[in-house]
């Protein structure tokens, strides 16, 4: 017979109580609750999609109003208002970009990204601006329709009004992925 060694063998023992905590521990040091993750939030899946079909539905009917631009303002010209065509320009073309970085904001936010939220946010932000930009332009406008100044004025004062009213709905419904769970979105 072979020894497999050369030696003879040897017992191992453990003595003592499993689990003991040392005996210079406080009390309750070792007892904390378990941490559980649950799955994710789909409320960020649900607004980008949301997000997504806003921007890019909006943003296709945007590129239509971007070329009927000119002739938009070759009509008003024809029955003698006087408009700030370059302005007129510049509204179209940011309202198409705006809504086309909302989209992509949303496509960020299905990915579960803080980013698309933020991005979503400056977007609303910069639409907003030109909002009360045009809110002004257009009022002047009005109230040379109506011959009233103040008429005119009230009017921008509305469209200035809902624009921010608009403006703090849409803010709101983009920030809600964040504000709901902001555990489950992704720096």
């Amino acid at each position: 017979m072979e020894e497999d060694g050369g030696g003879e063998p040897q017992e191992t023992t453990f003595s003592g109580t499993p689990n003991a905590a040392p005996a210079e521990a406080p009390a309750g040091a070792f007892d904390q609750p378990a941490v559980m993750m649950g799955p994710k939030s789909s409320l960020p899946k649900v607004m980008g999609i949301l997000m997504m079909l806003y921007g890019g539905l909006f943003g296709l009917f945007s590129i239509l109003a971007l070329l009927t631009t000119g002739t938009t303002i070759e009509d008003y010209e024809l029955i003698g208002i006087d408009v700030n065509a370059p302005f007129m320009w510049a509204d179209a073309l940011v309202n198409t970009g705006y809504l086309f970085v909302v989209a992509f904001a949303g496509y960020q936010v299905t990915q579960y990204k803080k980013s698309g939220v933020k991005l979503g946010l400056y977007a609303i932000g910069v639409d907003l601006l030109f909002a009360l930009i045009g809110a002004v332009v257009f009022a002047d406008m009005m109230g040379e329709l109506a011959g009233d100044s103040a008429f005119g004025g009230v009017l921008g004062g509305i469209g200035a009004f809902m624009s921010v009213v608009c403006a703090a709905i849409c803010g709101v419904l983009v920030a809600l992925p964040v504000l709901a769970s902001g555990d489950s979105m992704e720096d």
